[in-house]
């Protein structure tokens, strides 16, 4: 039998803290010129914002909890993920080959077996390759432009180089390394849990969820510190620590060319390793699996099941206080942990009819499905094509910050936390008619600027480097540095 979708009623308290929307009588046109100028604001915050201890973003999930989330359901048999899956351990075991490097009768078997399920990806990554020899030709070309946002990412991409340090040897001795023999009892999985998502905040994460391991979310034939092999789910991986944070706002809204990935990644970095060496400390193991690509696991569907959001049609997960802008780290601890459940806010249903990051993805690697009805590995859900999506990433403008990042910046759950994205999140997923959503959604499309086509986000000749939103003030060069203006 359907389990029919929970839909609460606001209490008093929740509904005054709304603004007393009935009550005050605000027009839809009303909030949607004060709404576009909230969005518009340039007074934005990063992390946990003005609040300690995640206050400043809190959204009770409670209400919404589900066994299983939505959008990514386990509908047949399951498997783990085959290394040659993840797109940038592919990339660096194709890399020789692609190349010309090295023979393709040398090609491992992972990726012939991969190649020979997925044909169309041999030719969408030589693309993919070339796109990025054409980047890297034009950074003379673009470099007095984008400089400033070229050095702003290579400060989060240098601070995130050697912290936290890479597992050496198997996970039965790596994790374990520098472990307190004297471990520290907690008086339930409660009380271990309550302290973790406050350490975890106090370290800069917005968000913290927790959750039983998954082992089809490990993958299968590449180990960090062993290298490639065939191994099975070490038994101390019981529990997983989620968290999560944003890209800075004005720089995420200024993609492709002005973004990078690598301020909140190396965010998530000093994040996940602070609580690698905290747990350990008290006689835990722990593994960080941070970003770019010092992973284990993927992390995505371990987010949804610790409850932190929802995925998106863009293949990311959507939160409702961060959207999708949300990137993630996981830790691996044998603690004992009271998990988290997944939600379900009704992101399926506004992606079915929002297809905004479809519409604007320049290499048209979204689905516009109107409902995830794709299955792999036994989960159904949306899928990208990862490896055409990547020939943008490769190809954009601003030289070491390459990457899109454009799906992320134009959903309508992205937003920054003031006044209209409060009242959003908090009324959307109580409102069963989608009323509220449809009307969200008009005033996205028709107040928001969009480029008349995606192409228009790639460089010449195929676009003109155009970004979502204009880039703040402090990643234009021409602002602050004497440079010849030709653009």
């Amino acid at each position: 039998m359907k389990k029919e979708k929970k839909t609460p009623d606001l209490n008093r308290r929740d509904f005054l803290k709304l603004g007393g929307l009935a009550s005050a009588g605000i027009s839809l046109a009303g909030i949607a010129g004060a709404g576009l100028a909230a969005g518009k604001d340039t007074d934005s915050y990063t992390g946990w914002e003005r609040y300690t201890h995640g206050d400043g973003q809190f959204f009770n999930r409670k209400p919404f909890e589900v066994d299983q989330a939505p959008t990514i359901k386990k509908v047949a048999e399951s498997r783990r993920i085959n290394a040659a899956e993840q797109l940038f351990y592919r990339l660096r075991i194709a890399m020789p080959f692609m190349r010309g490097i090295k023979p393709q009768s040398e090609m491992p078997k992972e990726l012939v077996d991969f190649y020979k399920e997925h044909p169309n990806d041999v030719e969408d990554m030589k693309a993919a390759f070339k796109a990025g020899q054409e980047q890297r030709k034009n950074w003379e070309k673009y470099k007095d432009r984008y400089i400033i946002a070229d050095a702003w990412s290579e400060a989060h991409s240098k601070s995130m180089r050697d912290f936290p340090k890479r597992p050496v040897g198997k996970p039965e001795e790596s994790d374990f390394k520098n472990v307190n023999p004297d471990t520290v009892k907690f008086k339930s999985p409660k009380h271990a849990s309550g302290l973790m998502k406050k350490i975890a905040h106090s370290f800069g994460a917005t968000l913290v969820g927790f959750c039983k391991l998954n082992p089809d979310f490990v993958y299968q034939g590449r180990l960090r510190g062993v290298g490639t092999t065939k191994f099975d789910v070490p038994e101390h991986w019981k529990n997983c620590i989620v968290v999560a944070s944003p890209h800075e706002w004005d720089g995420l809204y200024a993609n492709p060319t002005y973004g990078t990935s690598y301020d909140a990644y190396a965010r998530e970095c000093v994040i996940a390793g602070k609580l690698e060496i905290f747990l350990r400390h008290l006689g835990y193991s722990a593994r960080a699996h941070v970003p770019g690509n010092s992973y284990d696991l993927a992390v995505v569907p371990i987010a949804i099941e610790a409850g932190l959001g929802e995925l998106g049609r863009n293949s990311v997960v959507i939160t409702p206080e961060l959207g999708s802008n949300a990137r993630l780290a996981v830790v691996t601890t044998d603690l004992d942990l009271e998990p988290d459940k997944p939600i379900d806010i009704g992101v399926k249903e506004f992606c079915e009819k929002c297809k905004i990051c479809a519409d604007q993805c320049p290499s048209g690697s979204i689905s516009f499905d109107n409902k995830p009805t794709k299955v792999i590995r036994g989960y159904k859900r949306w899928y990208t094509e990862d490896t055409r999506c990547f020939g943008v990433w490769n190809s954009v403008a601003a030289s070491h910050a390459r990457g899109c990042r454009i799906c992320i910046a134009v959903c309508p759950y992205s937003r920054k936390n003031n006044w209209i994205h409060t009242i959003a999140r908090e009324v959307d997923p109580r409102d069963p008619t989608g009323i509220f959503s449809s009307a969200l959604l008009a005033m996205q499309k028709g107040l928001f600027e969009y480029p008349e086509k995606a192409e228009e986000y790639l460089p010449p000749p195929n676009g003109n480097n155009k970004t979502y939103h204009n880039a703040p003030d402090w990643l234009k060069t021409e602002e602050w540095c004497d440079v010849d203006i030709d653009w």
